[in-house]
């Protein structure tokens, strides 16, 4: 065992490793230098880092809640950021219709996916396994799922020209039938479960960030309404022509009633798509306006949503930890969003997001600044930003639909291990009884004023990237647990200069 002067090397190390991977990580998720020559360097970074800080690593949460319905809870699964890449497997590929190029041709791994690469199939099989694995064993029922997108690997486009090539035309197919391929794979896994998906950056036939054609909206949208379930028929022909036209929908929750699960393609908004909004078009694809007059419709019959997106609005923690503050949407979209979300007070009950592949929440405010919504954000099932991959299994309230509690499952890939595991139950790792809006307050509070080494800190550090604690160290704490409140550059400066911890 090390002694504690051992220990305290190992953590000024860490430290040092952090700052630089978190600045290389950084260009390259920027785009700023071409970005294999980087991300090898960063990888080569992490992978030292992680083996120093698996070494010191926390225990987990012994003692967890059984796998099972409370009173009044049904139980439903949450995904993000699959990121599947066939292009690791050319018998995928030639399933998908595509012969590879020699050059890319290769026997398929029979490992899952290293830290610092996208999903496998081997990657995807043990998570579907695993998801249907532990209803099995603890005899619980999906009511439903959620997955808040990116279904396709980064580069998907670039690696396609390399690989494949043939022009928009057989990469829009592929595209599709790739998406089609994990969505048959999701199913096979929970039967007649219905699965609700929306559209992230890299789901689309035109490139990362860009607006996808029509045929690909087309071809997805009545991919996805196969595994809808029991909604009404109208409702549904609503949905597929809505999602046809901006790639949103919205449908009723099958399991809680009076309540609508309406997927938001927030691509629309965000400030790396040029497409956003902005002076020159402040509501691209007319997606303002629909939320406006689908919640319109639900305050009238009485009835809630929650909204499911991709990426969601607010702060970039990891970017503006390398330089100036940077928001995930534009600041037209943000503010506009807040003002229709303020509107709707009591309609909008929550919001799932995914993106940033980290286990987190915002703390969405009204437009007075108050709190005003939670926002759940998932971790990834890739490891491609070296986080451990990870699923949810959550528990909502029969009557509302709310959140009541969530556990992850996780895959120990920093430690070399090969069987998943419940990471921590909410309710039992921070001692709040629900995820809810004046839980979370207090939650961010409570990271906010502690630190990455112990405590209620040192337990959020290590969740954030599944089990590897890679980015969070007290020089840069703020950067992160400032992003959990403030959806403004100026707002979040002045958290950080205001915070007692803020050294100058």
């Amino acid at each position: 065992m090390n002694n504690p002067g051992q220990r305290r090397t190992k953590a000024i190390t860490a430290v040092v490793y952090t700052s630089k991977l978190e600045a290389e990580w950084s260009a390259f998720a920027c785009n700023c230098i071409p970005g294999g020559i980087n991300l090898r360097r960063a990888a080569a970074t992490a992978l030292v880092l992680i083996t120093i800080l698996t070494a010191t690593a926390r225990s987990l949460p012994t003692g967890e809640p059984p796998l099972e319905p409370r009173p009044g809870t049904g139980m439903f699964l949450l995904l993000s950021d699959i990121h599947f890449d066939p292009y690791a497997d050319t018998a995928i590929m030639e399933q998908l219709g595509a012969t590879p190029l020699d050059a890319c041709k290769g026997r398929a791994s029979t490992a899952p996916s290293k830290l610092g690469s996208d999903t496998n199939y081997p990657l995807l099989k043990s998570t579907l396994d695993n998801v249907a694995a532990t209803a099995a064993a603890n005899h619980i029922h999906y009511d439903y799922a959620l997955v808040t997108g990116d279904l396709l690997a980064h580069q998907f486009d670039a690696t396609f020209n390399q690989c494949v090539g043939g022009g928009p035309a057989a990469y829009e197919k592929f595209t599709s039938a790739t998406i089609a391929y994990v969505d048959a794979l999701l199913a096979k896994a929970i039967p007649g479960v219905p699965v609700f998906i929306t559209l992230g950056n890299n789901d689309s036939d035109k490139g990362d960030y860009a607006e996808p054609s029509p045929a690909f909206l087309q071809s997805v949208g009545r991919d996805w309404s196969r595994a809808w379930g029991s909604v009404p028929a109208a409702a549904k022909q609503s949905a597929v022509a809505s999602f046809a036209r901006a790639g949103n929908y919205a449908v009723p929750n099958p399991a809680v009633a009076d309540d609508e699960l309406i997927a938001v393609n927030s691509n629309l908004w965000v400030a790396r798509n040029s497409g956003a909004c902005g002076p020159a078009d402040p509501d691209p694809r007319g997606q303002f306006a629909w939320l406006e007059n689908v919640l319109t419709g639900l305050k009238n019959e009485h009835r809630s949503a929650t909204l499911i997106m991709h990426v969601l609005p607010g702060m970039d923690a990891m970017r503006s930890s390398a330089g100036e503050p940077q928001s995930l949407w534009t600041s037209l979209c943000t503010q506009r969003f807040i003002g229709e979300m303020s509107n709707f007070r009591g309609v909008v009950r929550q919001i799932f997001a995914g993106h940033i592949h980290r286990d987190d929440f915002r703390i969405l405010p009204d437009r007075d600044g108050k709190p005003l919504l939670p926002i759940h954000i998932l971790p990834s099932v890739s490891p491609v930003y070296f986080n451990n991959p990870a699923v949810e299994i959550g528990w909502y309230d029969k009557r509302t639909g709310d959140l009541a509690d969530f556990s992850p499952f996780f895959l120990d890939l920093a430690n070399g291990r090969t069987n998943w595991t419940r990471e921590y139950t909410f309710s039992q790792a921070y001692g709040f009884p629900h995820p809810s809006l004046s839980a979370l307050v207090d939650l961010s509070r409570e990271i906010r004023d502690g630190n990455p080494q112990s405590g209620v800190g040192g337990k959020y550090s290590s969740y954030y990237s599944v089990g590897v604690s890679l980015f969070l160290t007290s020089p840069n704490w703020l950067n992160y647990t400032c992003t959990q409140t403030e959806f403004a550059p100026r707002l979040f400066t002045r958290c950080k200069s205001e915070d007692p911890h803020h050294k100058p």
